[in-house]
């Protein structure tokens, strides 16, 4: 019995470490993008091929939300279903991936027609309202993930203290920058400055994204070495 039960620990845990991988990856990959993203808009705002650098800027973002989005989606569904706690955050979880997720579609999207100058000066500001709104929805998804994570492992008060503490401030700074976009996008959309608007709506999602990728990828590396 207590042989069957020590394979049935170790079975969780290799699924819980493969999961915790693959999430890093997404993670990992968005916080790439979104750095990415800062830096072409920094060249935009240089004065170097400015209507260049944002439509790419937006497809790098759309990757950002799909990769992240998708990452969570698809590897922490029995976490979901596991944890009791999990019920209460389902709908909310799953609200904000798939926001991520269909934002970051569509926005990729937009940022490729624009690249193909199709009405750009109309789809990059569109762009970045719906990144603006994505933003807003998926505020919480660091925070309800790392809520499950807690509950599972009961860990809190031992074991990624530093990271924990990075995606709750992740949460509210990924608020205050989604709204702040969907502002910046709708004053470039009326013609006001719309090159500088949608540089600086670059810089305020791809710092979200950096910041949310940055603080799960940490979550989930201290997963995987405590698991180790």
């Amino acid at each position: 019995m207590n042989t069957t039960t020590q394979q049935t620990y170790q079975e969780t845990g290799r699924q819980e470490m493969a999961a915790a991988k693959i999430v890093r990856s997404g993670s990992l990959v968005g916080g790439i993008a979104g750095a990415v993203a800062v830096i072409l808009a920094v060249i935009g705002l240089g004065n170097v091929m400015p209507h260049l650098m944002i439509p790419l800027s937006i497809i790098a973002l759309g990757a950002a939300f799909l990769f992240e989005g998708a990452a969570i989606a698809a590897r922490f569904s029995d976490l979901l279903t596991e944890t009791s706690k999990g019920r209460s955050i389902v709908p909310r979880l799953g609200a904000g991936l798939t926001a991520e997720v269909v934002g970051g579609i569509a926005g990729a999207i937009l940022g490729l027609l624009a690249l193909l100058n199709v009405s750009p000066l109309i789809l990059m500001p569109v762009a970045f309202i719906v990144y603006g709104v994505t933003l807003i929805f998926g505020s919480g998804v660091a925070a309800w993930l790392e809520a499950l994570l807690t509950s599972r492992s009961g860990e809190h008060e031992k074991i990624g203290k530093v990271a924990h503490e990075a995606v709750e401030v992740s949460a509210g700074v990924q608020m205050f920058l989604g709204i702040s976009t969907v502002i910046l996008g709708i004053l470039s959309l009326a013609g006001i400055s719309p090159t500088v608007m949608n540089l600086v709506s670059v810089l305020c999602v791809g710092f979200a994204a950096l910041l949310t990728g940055t603080a799960i990828t940490a979550r989930m590396w201290s997963i995987i070495y405590h698991s180790a």
